[in-house]
């Protein structure tokens, strides 16, 4: 079932039972994948004070959320599973969150400013050598492994990001995209798709939680015009401009709320972002496909 026809089901009147199979898998997957990534990390001998210290010092996460504080404290939790340093979250929510954390700085904005003028919002204040850039709706484990991603970036500056493996929950499913991800008309990429550039495949886009080089992402920035549907077209400006590759050895989590309607009702608002990126990407008279 994809994910449309997903949250038509839970979001219906007969969607009461599949809500609570929906919640009841996610949690205990999320559960168990928890328990078998601390046990990985620990066989691996991936538990390294100096390593977290040092990407806590180096490393500024950044998130956009929106009208879901529970998700976006379940972010904070469950990264600090895996880091130590400072996390900014930009809200557009009517009443933005607040963290009793001391390292997380919330940017409040207008209501429903969209995406991309949050990221740029936390972009713009990010003052160390990396940014892990990530969405409201990602849980980490052990398996998110900040501290090795850093390292590969420290020794091989022909890198500029490093997508993390996402999986999907409670469907079990990783995301990953083909050579024809991109917006027709873009750029030449750097290094073709598949190449290995430090032992990494290269891909053109990548699941949204990836670790870069601050100034790279810079570079490229999100489009202010987009509200929602950012993520390919971010992917297809970047090309040509930055090298992405993908460590399928480092996971995350997306556990999504599609059973919430509120957000919902927002989240796919997104007719007057298709129509803007079928000007810019397609000329007059064809829309993209939502992402």
């Amino acid at each position: 079932m994809d994910v449309r026809r997903l949250k038509a089901h839970l979001l219906g009147p007969q969607g009461g039972p599949l809500r609570v199979v929906y919640r009841a898998a996610t949690v205990a997957q999320l559960a168990g994948v928890r328990a078998l990534d601390r046990l990985g990390a620990v066989q691996g001998g991936r538990v390294d004070a100096g390593e977290r210290a040092e990407s806590a010092r180096r490393v500024t996460v950044i998130a956009k959320t929106f009208e879901r504080p529970k998700v976006a404290d379940r972010l904070v939790r469950t990264l600090r599973r895996v880091f130590d340093g400072r996390i900014l979250i930009a809200d557009d929510s009517r009443t933005p969150m607040t963290s009793t954390d001391a390292l997380v700085d919330v940017i409040p904005l207008p209501f429903n400013s969209g995406v991309a003028i949050g990221r740029n919002a936390a972009l713009d204040a990010v003052d160390t050598d990396y940014v892990l850039v990530t969405d409201d709706d990602i849980v980490f484990t052990a398996g998110s492994d900040i501290d090795a991603a850093r390292r590969h970036l420290d020794e091989h500056p022909e890198i500029d990001m490093i997508g993390f493996l996402l999986v999907e929950v409670p469907r079990w499913r990783a995301i990953d995209t083909g050579p024809d991800a991109l917006f027709p008309g873009h750029r030449e990429p750097l290094r073709r798709w598949g190449e290995l550039v430090g032992g990494l495949p290269v891909r053109y886009k990548i699941a949204q939680v990836y670790l870069a080089r601050t100034e790279a992402v810079r570079r490229v920035r999100w489009d202010p015009a987009i509200r929602m549907v950012d993520h390919r077209d971010f992917f297809s400006r970047a090309a040509g401009e930055i090298v992405v590759v993908v460590a399928q050895s480092i996971r995350a989590y997306h556990a999504r709320t599609p059973f919430d309607a509120h957000y919902t009702s927002y989240r796919d608002d997104t007719a007057a972002d298709l129509r803007y990126l079928g000007r810019v990407w397609y000329g007059q008279g064809e829309s993209p496909r939502q992402e």
